[in-house]
């Protein structure tokens, strides 16, 4: 339904559902490509089962549709978390079927319908998909938890690391992840040891999915941290999953840029606690949580200048709206880590306390913010956001910071940081 100028034209509501599902292949197929792209070791599913999965949940979205209503995707979700929990499925890769599809089918609908008809079928998908990631997130930490979910009672300030975890769940990220909640305060502690908490495809999509359990478990405040005795927070994005040129390493879709899209839209504060370094992408995740709050250990580098990687304009506003041009400048082109007490300086962390008192501080400040409106909270924080993501730029400046990072990517300096950094020496940059 798209005119030869490009311009989508009207569709009669009564039938969007069928424009939709005459897609159906189309958008299967380029849905299965997306997770063969993103394809790890980790994953349980054959590309075949893959892809009728996706074929089954295209179908509910459209009948979805049809009826204006969620409550198919719902019970749909809900039998599908079960049936995925029983032979072992990570809740991460079912998450990462929902979210998918949900950009392709927005994809085809921007190039499909028109005007305000376009309008109310992007949100309509929006709130079908998001309905059926809910009662997925709810069913997993049910089953996870062994029991049903129940009503949590708000956390009084004060009671921080005391306060007893009432719900917990084993099923993200094959388990280098977990999550609990104290009150109306979620933690979600990163634990894999073995790869210094490294953003892996699998990782950032398993924190994703622990955000949305939490969201579903409603709770008001989310404290993001690494495991007791761990030395690095994080060591940033997992390179070897990183592109070898012709392709943007740092994509609208990277699991990494869709978890700080996560973080950064979650309706409630989202409190970085950080014991250890903090490395390369791992930084922009930190910045993008709502508050930081650090002990003497902590340690902050952003990195892709050791790597040749042009970071991304998205990210470089993520550190515009926290930090001065110039400290940002020596951030960036030092590549040298920060301690922390600089990093106070800096107004990195807004909190730098005693690595023993960290924990309590943290939940303490969390069960706060959890006692006040959750409403209030929401709108302010989306406010906030806003402010500072959509700065204006015009079109053809834009396509030239793309064409100069693209020359960048393209370069013999960029593979030359990979393969110095699977190689475990010092690159050797010749700017060509």
């Amino acid at each position: 339904m798209v005119t030869p100028d490009g311009e989508g034209t009207e569709v009669p509501v009564l039938e969007t559902s069928a424009v939709i599902a005459g897609a159906e292949e189309r958008v299967v197929d380029e849905a299965v490509a997306e997770l063969e792209r993103r394809h790890t070791s980790d994953q349980t599913s054959g590309p075949e089962m893959r892809r009728r999965h996706l074929r089954d949940l295209f179908r509910i979205v459209v009948r979805c549709v049809h009826d204006g209503a969620v409550e198919p995707i719902i019970a749909s979700s809900q039998q599908l978390a079960a049936d995925r929990f029983a032979v072992g499925f990570d809740i991460s890769e079912v998450q990462g079927e929902f979210n998918v599809l949900e950009e392709v089918l927005w994809r085809e609908v921007a190039a499909t319908l028109a005007g305000d008809q376009r309008i109310e079928v992007l949100e309509l998908l929006n709130t079908i998909l998001g309905a059926g990631r809910d009662a997925l997130a709810r069913t997993y930490v049910a089953l996870a938890g062994g029991s049903s979910s129940r009503d949590e009672q708000p956390a009084a300030a004060g009671e921080g690391a005391g306060a007893a975890a009432e719900d917990s769940a084993e099923g993200f990220a094959g388990g280098a992840l977990k999550t609990e909640v104290l009150g109306r305060v979620g933690v979600i502690t990163l634990g894999d040891q073995h790869r210094r908490n490294a953003l892996s495809g699998v990782l950032a999509n398993g924190i994703v999915a622990a955000l949305e359990s939490l969201r579903a478990q409603d709770v008001r405040a989310v404290v993001l941290r690494a495991a007791a005795g761990m030395r690095v927070w994080s060591s940033g994005r997992d390179i070897t999953e990183l592109p070898r040129g012709r392709r943007d390493p740092l994509a609208y879709n990277d699991p990494l840029e869709e978890l700080i899209r996560a973080v950064r839209t979650f309706p409630a504060p989202v409190i970085a606690m950080v014991h250890g370094s903090v490395w390369g992408g791992a930084f922009d995740l930190v910045l993008s949580c709502d508050v930081v709050i650090a002990d003497e250990t902590a340690m902050f580098a952003i990195t892709p200048a050791n790597l040749g990687l042009p970071y991304n304009t998205t990210g470089l506003l993520h550190f515009l709206g926290r930090l001065p041009i110039n400290l940002i400048k020596e951030l960036f082109f030092a590549a040298a880590p920060v301690d922390a007490q600089k990093a106070k300086e800096w107004l990195v962390i807004n909190h730098l306390v005693d690595a023993a008192e960290l924990e309590a501080f943290t939940l303490d400040l969390a069960a706060t913010m959890a006692s006040k409106s959750p409403l209030a909270i929401s709108v302010i924080k989306e406010q906030l956001r806003v402010l500072n993501d959509y700065q204006p730029i015009a079109a053809q400046v834009y396509e030239r910071i793309q064409g100069l990072r693209r020359e960048a990517y393209d370069s013999s300096d960029y593979l030359e940081g990979l393969n110095a950094f699977a190689e475990k020496r010092q690159p050797v940059f010749r700017g060509t």
